[in-house]
């Protein structure tokens, strides 16, 4: 997060570098945390008509966009924000672009000109304009964020009918929840000191638990109300709502003290009043507005009030969040609410633009799958149904969000054990959010997962979705390839065959985003998953964001299946969470559908300590068999590490050679090179996890051990090269290797392999 003297001296600063060094292109980030450039040059856009960003110069600068057609039309908008979405489609065909600030003080010229293409296949995506929206939305009846709107009686007739079994759940629920005793004081938030930290995270979970279940009582019981017209139903919304917005906006439910508690109050007042209409009495609209507008400009105020810091840089996982909640509540609020109206003309077409800021139009999610996830629950699903059904823009259209399904459908297959790479990644997945995201599209791809996953979705989502689901219909197909890269991201997947729920699967990156925020310094590193087994982890728990273990082992590339020096020694050890410079890249993927190659670079990710830290990963899928080449080099001679993790010991067979089983999955690990090499293992942590009592949303509080391997070179060497076979099911695969150091090559089965150097 940007503080306001942070911001201004990037500001200066980024001025008096472009002067010094007579850079024309100023619109390019100076710091990998900036927003980045987009279109970049030579892309061929996904969308259209495409969004564009670059680098924010100042506060007060206004900026002319240009965009010319080859052979064709030219276009210029002005806008004062450093990005803009076009409220047209283009005609397919290639473009260039190009943006100048305008205004005294602002005489840097014109950026580059980066060339686009819009493909004929490229997925229309349009956002009217902000005024014709808000034009409709002060006019609009309530409830206007459930589709079906003001047609209250078709809506009952199909809710009530179709999806009759939802609604008695629902409801028994709701009358269980009414025993319960009235809403007391909050709990007290504990300051963040040392020795106290474990105090603090669980009075955060505390606190945020407090409103979740009040929140959750209000929501249902209103949208259940606006379905049956239970007289006891709206009761018990009134009584509810009364008592979140009697919470203190200043104390321990702020959002000073407590963002995911504000938010969520804001929202379950909204949605409810919406819901509710003129049934809600009119103290208790007064009181309801004040605290919904209270705790919305609060969020305002942080992402886009004063120094605008969301239009410098948006990675910040609360902060994006939060934003996808202003866009609902104001559009939800327009009409009730003056201040919504600023609200919405800075953070709704905000929001649509980019969607999230963890990848690019491919749909990738580089801030751990498991935030993926999680944010479906919060700033997605609930969100975009809200704003499709207010303002007839459906999220779920943008190319984004069919890449995102993409990226779920492989980096989470039906019944995976396990997350992905970052916080979170040891917590099994909720697969009812990914079915609940899925089923709003309405795509064969979709199908098929939805077809495949047997969980449910959460009830009030559920009956607040449209009727019928976009999915439903739709023919299923299966995906069209066993392994995929998202370049955007640095992410790959290999699977032995995606649609069968034994598979082998193998997951590696080598991403731009380094080890910040959510991520941890994993580049290179990778994951396997046998039979349903989680068979080599990432290792560690999520106990809280910043806690002991967290800093000690979880982020640190020790705890991952990832290279080491000289006693553990990995990534990102200079910059930690907080920047992208130590960064990986990945270099090379493709597949024949035998064979799936990729390659990594995670050199820079080593800040300096190395000058090649590169890995190749083959997966022959017809062995079932992974060969993994690391080639690394130092000035400074060091001893290498080669780290391995599992959640049993790994029997040791021979030198250079180990095996592990978790359940009916089994895998047998052979060194090949180098040959001076030692194997140890251990099942501790450098520092234990204690997962606070109060965080009992994600995983539970349970810690069992894991096991650590590391083969490690005897000698300390300036060069050298890991060759590794993991045999899938210890199937003792024939291995042949002569003279590697002059022929290069390795047969596994009846596939070799060239290794270059």
């Amino acid at each position: 997060m940007f503080t306001k003297h942070t911001l201004q001296a990037f500001a200066v600063v980024s001025l008096l570098v472009y002067a010094q060094l007579g850079w024309s292109d100023w619109a390019e980030p100076i710091s990998p945390e900036y927003i980045p450039v987009a279109p970049v040059n030579g892309a061929i856009v996904k969308q259209n008509p495409p969004d564009f960003d670059w680098r924010r110069i100042n506060l007060s600068a206004e900026y002319q966009l240009v965009v010319r057609q080859e052979g064709g039309k030219r276009y210029e908008w002005r806008t004062s924000r450093n990005w803009y979405s076009p409220s047209i489609s283009l005609p397919p065909g290639k473009y260039s672009w190009q943006v100048r600030p305008i205004g005294a003080g602002n005489e840097v010229g014109g950026s580059d000109w980066r060339q686009f293409t819009v493909p004929e296949d490229a997925i229309p995506f349009v956002v009217p304009g902000n005024e014709d929206l808000l034009r409709e939305l002060r006019d609009k009846p309530r409830p206007r964020s459930l589709l079906g709107g003001r047609d209250e009686s078709k809506l009952r007739s199909l809710v009530l009918s179709e999806r009759k079994n939802v609604v008695e759940v629902l409801k028994n629920q709701i009358q269980k929840k009414m025993a319960r005793p009235a809403l007391g004081a909050p709990p007290k938030k504990v300051e963040r000191k040392v020795g106290k930290e474990a105090d603090w995270a669980n009075s955060l979970f505390a606190i945020r638990n407090y409103v979740t279940g009040e929140a959750w009582q209000l929501r249902a019981a209103a949208l259940l109300w606006q379905l049956t017209r239970d007289p006891i139903l709206l009761a018990e919304a009134l009584r509810t709502g009364d008592a979140l917005a009697a919470l203190d906006p200043n104390g321990p439910t702020g959002y000073k003290s407590q963002d995911q508690a504000s938010r969520d109050i804001a929202i379950a007042l909204a949605s409810a009043y919406d819901w509710l209409g003129d049934a809600v009495p009119v103290e208790s609209q007064k009181l309801w507005l004040k605290s919904i507008a209270v705790r919305g400009q609060a969020i305002y105020d942080d992402l886009l009030g004063g120094q605008r810091r969301f239009d410098v840089s948006h990675y910040d996982s609360h902060g994006w969040t939060n934003l996808a909640y202003l866009a609902d509540l104001s559009a939800l609020m327009v009409g009730s609410l003056p201040e919504s109206e600023s609200w919405f003309n800075d953070s709704f077409r905000f929001y649509i633009h980019t969607v999230s800021p963890w990848g690019g139009e491919e749909g990738g999610w580089a801030n751990s799958s498991a935030y993926a996830i999680w944010s479906l629950d919060l700033g997605i699903i609930p969100r975009w149904d809200s704003i499709r059904a207010a303002t007839g823009v459906n999220i779920y259209n943008k190319p984004w969000s069919q890449g995102f399904l993409k990226y779920f459908v492989y980096f989470e297959p039906p019944s995976s054990p396990i997350q992905l790479f970052g916080d979170g990644a040891e917590i099994p997945p909720d697969f009812s959010l990914i079915k609940g995201f899925a089923s709003r599209q309405d795509n064969p791809l979709a199908a098929w997962y939805v077809l495949n996953i047997d969980k449910n979705e959460d009830l009030i989502r559920h009956l607040a979705a449209p009727i019928p689901l976009p999915v439903e219909g739709v023919s299923p197909e299966p995906p069209e390839t066993n392994a995929i890269a998202f370049r955007d991201i640095g992410w790959v997947a290999m699977h032995s065959a995606i649609v069968d729920p034994l598979r082998t699967s193998i997951y590696f990156r080598s991403s731009p985003y380094a080890a910040f925020n959510h991520s941890h310094a994993d580049n290179n590193s990778f994951v396997l998953v046998s039979r349903g087994e989680s068979l080599l982890i990432d290792s560690g728990y999520y106990d809280w964001y910043g806690s002991p273990h967290d800093k000690q082992w979880y982020w640190r590339t020790k705890a991952h299946n990832a290279i080491t020096f000289d006693g553990g020694k990995g990534q990102a050890e200079k910059t930690g969470p907080e920047k992208m410079t130590a960064k990986g890249r990945l270099t090379e993927f493709h597949t024949n559908g035998k064979v799936d190659f990729t390659e990594g670079d995670a050199t820079p990710a080593y800040e300096g300590a190395l000058q090649q830290a590169r890995r190749r990963l083959w997966y022959l899928r017809d062995e079932n068999v992974l060969i993994i080449h690391d080639s690394l080099r130092s000035t400074t001679p060091r001893q290498f590490e080669w780290n391995i993790h599992a959640l049993n010991p790994f029997e040791i067979k021979e030198a250079g050679s180990i095996g592990v089983k978790q359940k009916a999955a089994r895998a047998c690990i052979n060194m090949l090179q180098p040959r001076a090499i030692e194997f140890t293992q251990n099942n501790k942590f450098d520092a234990p996890p204690k997962k606070p009592p109060s965080r009992n949303d994600q995983g539970g509080n349970a810690t069992p051990d894991q096991w650590h391997g590391r083969f490690q070179t005897k000698e300390r060497k300036a060069a050298v090269e890991f060759l590794v076979v993991v045999d899938i099911d210890c199937k003792n695969t024939p291995i042949k290797m002569e003279n590697f150091e002059s022929n290069r090559q390795i047969k596994v089965g009846n596939e070799s392999i060239h290794v270059a150097k």
